[in-house]
């Protein structure tokens, strides 16, 4: 992959909050719009542990931080307050 086809990451903290629906992930629009984030999120966890999850974006979240839900974080092992890699998830289609 050319560095030109980079997706854009950034380390944001992952944080458990049982009022977001499972499977999706709340972040402030400013951040999904930097990251370039259609729908979805790859969420990459001290390199072993990923996940992909729905994008909701919501003015109430701060910038460097992604809300999730906390059964959803729990069943795969992150904790509250993780740091993760965040990037838009890649199509597989065509890849």
């Amino acid at each position: 992959m050319s560095a030109a086809a980079r997706r854009p990451e950034q380390r944001l903290r992952m944080r458990k909050k049982p009022e977001v629906g499972p499977d999706v992930a709340r972040m402030n629009p400013q951040t999904v719009k930097q990251l370039m984030v259609k729908d979805r999120i790859e969420v990459v966890i001290a390199g072993k542990k990923r996940l992909e999850l729905s994008v909701l974006p919501v003015e109430d979240v701060p910038p460097f931080e992604v809300h999730c839900n906390d059964a959803t974080l729990s069943k795969h092992g992150v904790s509250d307050n993780t740091i993760a890699t965040i990037r838009s998830a890649q199509d597989q289609r065509g890849v």
